[in-house]
């Protein structure tokens, strides 16, 4: 694998005080070349967009995907000019001849994907090693817009950071916490959904992740509680565990699963990270306030 991928989600935000969005589209470039790519759900297929905003004009949403249609579009010709072969390049090694771009320069994407005061914005990013961009786009595509694989615990998460993101709000302090979708290092490094990050820091000073150890056996709450006792261990002993970490579970009620998940979450207490249930609400905004005294704009 010779090609070093670097994408990112877009995701549909039509009110951006809520946070609440819908993933519509996936951009991607390739890092060395700078051969850009992307991929956006067409106009037509709306039933997500009105089943998350019932309230919205639709007619908002399917301008809106049109013009960045058409701003991707004439980025990628405009980037991907310099390859003899857009197509061919794009599935085996991007060879640009462009005279006035350095080699693995990374402005393109950095400047594509930062934030923006928009209805459609750049959240979740990764990279990926391939040997066909084309292919990797369509397997991320699945994966952020269709929800290939996801599994019940994902989709339980992603309602319980919703749900987190809407207790925030009602405390001023959704402003503060963002996406950090790289925590850690090059060799090591974990997503978190929410966390504050002072402006020049590299590392989230505090980071809140909901953890559903609400499990149908106690295996599977083991399992679950297991990989993240795991990523804390590895985080600490890179120096990269944010100095405030805050893990906010939902237990099961059946006994020998509620048992399990205790268990699960005196090993993470153990670890020096802190662990609430979501209805303590009270216990969850006093660790996410932030001492008036620090630095409140968030890293760009």
């Amino acid at each position: 694998m010779n090609l070093v991928v670097n994408f990112a989600a877009i995701g549909f935000r039509p009110y951006r005080e809520l946070g609440e969005f819908v993933n519509v589209g996936l951009v991607a470039v390739e890092a060395k070349s700078r051969f850009l790519t992307y991929r956006l759900v067409s106009p037509q297929k709306t039933k997500r967009i009105s089943a998350c905003f019932p309230e919205l004009d639709l007619t908002i949403f399917k301008s809106g995907i049109r013009r960045l249609e058409n701003e991707l579009s004439a980025l990628s010709i405009e980037t991907n000019l310099w390859a003899d072969d857009a197509r061919q390049a794009g599935k085996n090694h991007p060879s640009q001849a462009d005279l006035f771009v350095e080699s693995g320069d990374m402005e393109l994407f950095r400047r594509l994907t930062s934030s923006q005061a928009s209805t459609f914005f750049y959240g979740a990013r990764g990279t990926r090693l391939t040997d066909d961009i084309d292919q990797c786009l369509d397997e991320l595509y699945k994966r952020y817009v269709e929800h290939w694989n996801l599994t019940p615990v994902d989709y339980e998460e992603k309602k319980l950071t919703r749900d987190l993101r809407k207790l925030l709000q009602s405390d001023r302090l959704d402003r503060l916490y963002r996406e950090a979708p790289w925590v850690g290092t090059d060799v090591y490094h974990v997503g978190v959904p929410l966390a504050f990050t002072p402006k020049g820091a590299e590392l989230p000073e505090k980071a809140i992740k909901p953890l559903n150890l609400a499990q149908s056996t106690p295996t599977k709450v083991y399992t679950r509680g297991d990989e993240w006792i795991s990523k804390i261990r590895r985080l600490q002993r890179i120096e990269s565990l944010p100095k405030g970490f805050l893990f906010v579970v939902k237990k099961p009620e059946d006994p020998e699963c509620h048992a399990a998940a205790n268990e699960i979450c005196d090993g993470l207490e153990q670890l020096g990270v802190q662990v609430l249930e979501f209805k303590d609400e009270k216990a969850i905004l006093k660790f996410a306030r932030i001492e008036e005294q620090q630095e409140l704009e968030l890293k760009s």
